[in-house]
């Protein structure tokens, strides 16, 4: 029967996963940063593992593509993947838990682990599913991408640049410019008059990423807009 995992036994499972598979590994995940530990399992497959990485919201950092550059491992984009799956040919987890760091080593996560020995419909099930989306996806290494927020929002949702790259935003006390994070919405100065207080429902004056006038605060730094438009991306740094 599946098995419930937390964060720790995801994590666990997907090592594992990788590390005993004799014929494919499938990983699914929108976003894809994946950790030392992770990467070294990947790194030891042999060459007669194929490996298929099926990721989707944004174009893969260069480093990750260079990592991925391998016979063995075919990518897959599908824009809109938010599904998080990893299989080889035994067992499947389905997780709430993207293949990122910060999500492997933070994040509060949950999932079930799926034998194919002991539930073999269920695991077959999930494979196929798998199977459909590695070959209905696009087939090339990511979506077109370049641009870059300028203070609005036009192309953020096709981009899906997300906070660790830097993207220019505001701050939400001043408006002065500052890298896009969430949470760290306020500039060093203004942070330091918000800690004397530390309320977190504090009223403040603009938008974190469009820059315009709104009544935000440290718990929701985006205006309605922006939140909509970046709904994935934001649900991508819990998960």
């Amino acid at each position: 029967m599946a098995e419930f995992l937390t964060r720790k036994g995801i994590v666990f499972h997907i090592d594992r996963i990788i590390k005993e598979a004799e014929e494919e590994i499938v990983l699914i995940s929108p976003f894809i940063n994946a950790d030392d530990e992770t990467k070294r399992l990947i790194s030891q497959t042999t060459p007669d593992i194929t490996i298929d990485v099926i990721y989707g919201k944004r174009e893969l950092k260069q480093d990750e593509k260079e990592f991925f550059n391998k016979p063995s491992v075919k990518l897959t984009y599908r824009k809109d993947l938010h599904a998080k799956c990893y299989l080889n040919e035994e067992e499947a987890i389905i997780t709430s838990m993207n293949l990122y760091e910060y999500s492997q080593l933070y994040n509060d996560e949950m999932g079930i682990l799926v034998s194919r020995k002991n539930d073999r419909e269920l695991y077959e099930a999930i494979y196929k599913q798998a199977m459909e989306w590695k070959e209905d996806g696009s087939g090339v290494d990511e979506p077109a991408t370049g641009r870059r927020n300028t203070g609005g929002i036009g192309t953020l949702k096709e981009d899906a640049q997300i906070v660790e790259e830097s993207v220019q935003g505001f701050c939400i006390r001043c408006q002065d410019n500052l890298s896009i994070d969430p949470t760290k919405p306020y500039c060093t100065r203004c942070y330091a008059s918000w800690k004397r207080y530390k309320n977190e429902r504090h009223k403040e004056n603009y938008c974190h990423f469009c820059g315009s006038g709104h009544k935000t605060t440290l718990l929701k730094p985006l205006c309605l807009t922006c939140y909509r438009e970046l709904e994935d991306v934001l649900d991508s740094l819990a998960d």
